[in-house]
């Protein structure tokens, strides 16, 4: 759906249009001083194991504002971890290998750039009171969920059409393949969080009540007593409302220095990453870089040219806070809503990157926002004519030439 190029890619993609995710309206109130709040949007990240207590799958949970409803971002466990320098390369399985859920949680904060309100590891005998508030799931595989039970490479749920409860769900996602590549076993888990998200709900479940137990491996405050919602309250709001699902690209890492042994690895594109959580989990996106926070709006009903402002603005160095797809038609112009007359300077000089752009003083302004981009076919065309790689490697070796 983006276009990324590699060796090998992973299944991804929204299972939702676009214009769900990039939610357009949710959270636009404004208070008494004309500021636009960025909605609380909470992230969770659940790890599931097999009965070995190896990693066999990873998903973050995005409540949408309100608290009602959200997505289920799909993570690879053999994604490269961001190391620094002089440390070994590692995979997020190997994270949680080493480490257990605090070593992967804060990996996994690290490749996503995204603060969990609670993390845990499950089994599948954990997860299954999790999803209590699903009865009925129908998914379509077209080849078995296999894993080993006894020692034995087994089949936890067979191919084809077919209805399943959360303890069938709990164990797919606790199942792991013996020698089978990542890359294989990815399209099944989307499945299944496709049958989840669409599944029969248990209305007895009571959204009041459900944010005081505390699981085995919660990691978060909650386990500590503090006040917040835990992974289970998270889960039963997810699960309340609309549900949408993406799962993560990945390239595979050739054996090398970033992958010594040859193994099943494979590096994530960070452009979608920030296209995701600045659209899914806003208000849970860190500012890591010294310079402006920025806001894309788009009017387009493509991720593809969200995509490509997301990876201009990366080699302009800003932080991008949130993401949203717009309902109004796309304009002529791309304007560019600045929150101090002192940018304006700066913002015109990213014309080389983003093409030609009609710079404005926000009327109001969003709060922690400097920048809010609205495209426009001025930008459509501008990417046609100049692709990102060429534009923006130009670009990199100015800026540099210019630091020195």
């Amino acid at each position: 759906m983006c276009g990324l190029v590699g060796a090998l890619m992973l299944p991804s993609g929204l299972v939702l249009s676009a214009n769900s995710l990039l939610n357009s309206t949710d959270g636009d109130s404004v208070d008494a001083s004309d500021v636009v709040r960025i909605p609380s949007t909470p992230a969770a990240l659940l790890a599931v194991v097999d009965a070995g207590g190896l990693l066999a799958s990873l998903q973050m949970f995005a409540l949408a504002p309100g608290g009602i409803g959200g997505t289920v971002v799909s993570i690879p466990v053999t994604s490269a971890a961001i190391v620094g320098e002089g440390e070994t390369p590692r995979r997020l399985y190997d994270s949680y290998l080493a480490g257990g859920i605090a070593a992967l949680t804060g990996d996994v904060e690290g490749l996503l750039n995204v603060t969990f309100a609670t993390s845990a590891a499950v089994t599948a005998g954990d997860l299954a009171p999790l999803l209590a508030s699903i009865t009925n799931v129908t998914v379509e595989f077209d080849r078995p969920v296999k894993g080993v039970l006894g020692g034995v490479v087994t089949d936890v749920l067979s191919a084809g059409r077919q209805s399943i409860t959360a303890e069938q769900v709990a164990k797919a996602l606790a199942a792991i393949e013996p020698n089978a590549a990542e890359a294989d076993r990815l399209p099944l888990l989307k499945s299944l969080w496709v049958g989840v998200g669409a599944s029969q709900r248990n209305p007895q479940i009571d959204l009041t009540t459900t944010s005081t137990g505390v699981i085995a491996g919660d990691t978060t405050s909650a386990a500590l007593g503090a006040p917040t919602i835990d992974m289970k309250g998270l889960i039963d709001r997810l699960l309340a409302g609309q549900v949408q699902v993406w799962q993560f690209a990945g390239t595979a890492v050739e054996q090398g220095d970033a992958n010594p042994n040859g193994l099943d690895w494979y590096a994530l594109d960070r452009a979608e990453i920030i296209l995701v959580t600045a659209s899914v989990v806003p208000s849970s996106v860190s500012s890591l870089l010294a310079s402006i926070n920025v806001q894309i709006d788009s009017p387009f009903n493509d991720a593809a040219i969200t995509r490509e402002a997301v990876l201009r603005f990366m080699s302009l160095g800003v932080n991008i806070v949130l993401i949203r797809e717009v309902a109004d038609p796309p304009q002529q112009a791309t304007i560019a809503a600045i929150a101090d007359v002192a940018l304006e300077s700066e913002v015109a000089g990213y014309a080389s990157v983003l093409g030609a752009m009609e710079i404005h003083r926000q009327k109001v302004p969003v709060e922690g926002v400097d920048l809010r981009l609205t495209l426009g076919f001025d930008f459509e065309n501008f990417v046609r004519a100049n692709p990102a790689d060429a534009l923006i490697s130009a670009s990199t070796t100015t800026t540099t030439a210019g630091e020195q």
